[in-house]
């Protein structure tokens, strides 16, 4: 018999095939929420969510028409839970070790289901730097976990409403021709 395997040992050679794994591929915490809905074309050129970088989130990494994802480092079990200093970029997210911080990505996916339907995710990663950041996230996270799920659903069924929405000079669905 031979030597048992890790089982991540495989995953190694593999590309990553949700690019938030490019970005916070080990992690404390993760919450994913979906919402299978019915779009004509699977996922649209216009599934941009560019409006919601600010308040000290910055856009990571986009796969066009699929897959957003938006980063911050910082401390958001303080009242003001300001970012880590300079500018975030991509490069810097991912090698970011600090302590003090926690590192939280969220990704926005839309995947083909069957031939008139999506899948539309929201996932969301928490790495804390350090394991006095750790104990400060969960006591925090035990306050702010139940209303952040909350948030996160209400805001799941609002994008895929509006993702329901027919585009400008699209045929509006059950509409046939006369």
């Amino acid at each position: 018999m031979g030597e048992p395997t890790e089982q991540g040992a495989a995953r190694g050679t593999v590309a990553p095939q949700l690019l938030l794994d490019q970005f916070l591929p080990q992690y404390d915490l993760a919450i994913a929420h979906a919402q299978v809905f019915r779009v004509p074309g699977a996922s649209r050129a216009t599934f941009r969510l560019k409006d919601m970088v600010g308040l000290g989130w910055t856009l990571l990494g986009e796969t066009p028409g699929s897959e957003m994802v938006l980063g911050q480092v910082s401390r958001p079990w303080k009242a003001v839970a300001a970012p880590a200093g300079s500018p975030l970029t991509p490069e810097r997210f991912v090698s970011f070790d600090g302590p003090g911080f926690a590192k939280i990505a969220t990704s926005l996916r839309v995947d083909p289901y069957g031939n008139r339907s999506s899948i539309l995710t929201m996932e969301t990663r928490v790495a804390v730097t350090d394991d006095a950041s750790r104990r400060r996230f969960r006591s925090y996270w035990l306050l702010v976990g139940p209303f952040s799920d909350l948030i996160r659903r209400t805001t799941l069924r609002r994008l895929a409403v509006d993702l329901r929405r027919p585009v400008h000079g699209e045929p509006r669905e059950g509409a046939g021709a006369a």
